[in-house]
């Protein structure tokens, strides 16, 4: 499981930038407008004090063209309103054979904002005129307004950023909380999962062991009635027939009693004929005295003959031992059953050899196919239990001529 991933790094990175925004635009945007307007508007000013002075002395020049410039008494009164309060602008005068032939108000300020106007006589330019206004009080208004400004834009920057990120952050704290509690609840789920897990596979061990000696102890026990009635009731049988054909002797050839004895010598041979495919079935002697491709091939056209299906056998001599031969004889046995059952085959063909390091045989008929509720039964479910319980596997699957076909597959040694 992995770590829960904190927010306050993805936030500090969109957060920061909108933060620093803020702070700028109180901090420096807010007193830079404020210092531009208000510059913009005392040049205005002077511009419109520049233009008054111009048209007012462009008068006494037309009246005076070559002394006006030297009239200080008139030029003084003519600049008065300016270089007065509540103005105190500082006033220039030139012409166009000399600069500063006049100058009125104020010296030695800085920080001034300044204007021109031409002063026109008629059809000539006379000179012209410059008013310089004091902009200290809006340059020391600025400056407090840089640092107020300043102050709060980083009050702000710093609000913006630190409140969303305490949040967030007490926010990762609880996330990393209730994560590490996820972790353990999970940890200890996991553990419990394991053992379960471990519980279910000894189990499943003791289950398979447990078939495992099931099916040894059914082989056993089967192999146990067919010798007993092969040689008990095979043996007591063929007593009882030595006998009745010795009474078969005594007894006249025509007759009831003839006739009751030959229908007992019919029974007993029909007992014995049971008795043997009993025996053959429950273990047949081919499997334990010849081995299984000998077993197989008797069992295969035994069943062909009394199912009346077409039969081909491609069986390899190779002898597997007893414990994959006992559990592939019986799957044979089952798959050649559910063939004669329920494929309606017109012929089967079984296949055994060795395989990938193991034993495989292979049934396969051509009759109708697999259909919905025809697969196998509980013979095919206990033939892989078989199988599965031996190490292999068994699989059913269409076959090439449209029936179906078995594959069992089992390892060297079981």
């Amino acid at each position: 499981m992995t770590a829960a991933r904190a927010l306050a790094g993805p936030l500090i990175r969109r957060v920061a930038p909108l933060a620093v925004l803020a702070g700028l635009v109180v901090g420096v945007v807010v007193p830079t407008l404020y210092q531009r307007f208000a510059l913009e508007e005392r040049t205005a000013q002077a511009r419109l004090w520049a233009r008054q002075l111009a048209s007012r002395t462009a008068a006494l020049a037309s009246e005076r063209p070559q002394l006006w410039a030297y009239d200080r008494v008139h030029l003084g009164s003519l600049v008065r309103p300016v270089t007065s309060e509540p103005v105190f602008g500082r006033v220039r005068l030139d012409t166009p054979a000399a600069d500063r032939v006049f100058e009125a108000g104020p010296t030695g300020r800085g920080g001034e904002v300044s204007a021109w106007a031409v002063v026109q006589a008629g059809d000539r330019v006379a000179g012209r005129v410059e008013v310089r206004l004091p902009a200290a009080e809006i340059r020391d208004i600025a400056r407090f307004l840089w640092i107020s400004a300043g102050l709060a834009g980083l009050l702000l920057a710093a609000g913006l950023f630190a409140l969303p990120m305490a949040a967030v952050r007490r926010g990762d704290a609880r996330n990393a909380e209730l994560w590490a509690a996820l972790e353990e609840a999970n940890a200890h789920l996991e553990a419990r999962v394991e053992a379960r897990t471990a519980e279910l596979k000894h189990r499943e061990r003791e289950l398979s062991e447990l078939g495992a000696r099931l099916v040894a102890v059914q082989e056993e026990e089967r192999a146990r009635i067919s010798r007993d009635l092969h040689d008990d009731l095979g043996q007591s049988l063929t007593g009882l027939r030595l006998r009745l054909t010795t009474l078969e002797a005594m007894v006249p050839a025509e007759g009831p009693a003839r006739r009751q004895v030959e229908a007992a010598l019919g029974a007993v041979d029909a007992a014995v004929e049971q008795v043997r495919h009993l025996a053959h079935g429950l273990r047949p002697p081919a499997l334990d005295a010849l081995g299984l491709p000998a077993a197989l091939r008797a069992h295969a056209e035994r069943w062909a003959a009394s199912a009346g299906l077409a039969l081909t056998l491609d069986l390899a001599d190779d002898e597997p031992p007893a414990g994959p031969a006992e559990v592939l004889f019986r799957i044979a046995q089952e798959a050649l059953t559910n063939v004669a059952r329920h494929a309606r085959a017109a012929g089967v063909q079984v296949r055994f050899g060795r395989a990938d390091d193991g034993w495989r045989l292979v049934v396969e008929d051509d009759g109708r196919g697999l259909t919905p509720g025809r697969e196998g039964g509980l013979g095919l479910v206990g033939a892989r239990e078989r199988a599965e319980q031996a190490g292999g596997y068994l699989d059913v699957e269409p076959g090439e001529a449209g029936g179906v076909r078995l594959l069992v597959w089992l390892p060297e040694d079981v």
